[in-house]
């Protein structure tokens, strides 16, 4: 999915991604991360209630790379499968380094 427009709400971490065909998805941003020079992008769709099935194991993470100058930024979809493998498994590691420091904060009251 080639994205053409992307709007960023920070205060909600809200991404909405218009595709080629004029379909507008809400996701959530769960972060950005440098891999080997270059800048990504993780996202998880935000489904509606009636969309989202009880039967579904967890969130899928959608990564995209981000191309383009800080005021012209587009999210590009990943089509080299090697390439998605190895920033999957980076947004894994650094992610989870997020979260532990996330909950450690949490445990020692928000302070640093």
């Amino acid at each position: 999915m080639k994205e053409e427009r992307n709007d960023y709400n920070e205060e909600e971490n809200i991404v909405e991604l218009v595709d080629d065909d004029g379909n507008t998805f809400r996701f959530e941003h769960l972060m950005t991360f440098e891999y080997k020079g270059g800048w990504y992008c993780a996202l998880t769709e935000i489904k509606d209630a009636e969309e989202s099935d009880e039967d579904d194991e967890g969130e899928e993470v959608a990564i995209y790379r981000i191309e383009g100058e800080e005021d012209d930024e587009r999210l590009v979809q990943i089509e080299d499968d090697d390439e998605l493998d190895e920033v999957f498994a980076e947004f894994c590691a650094q992610y989870e380094d997020f979260e532990d420091a996330d909950e450690a904060a949490e445990l020692d009251g928000g302070n640093e």
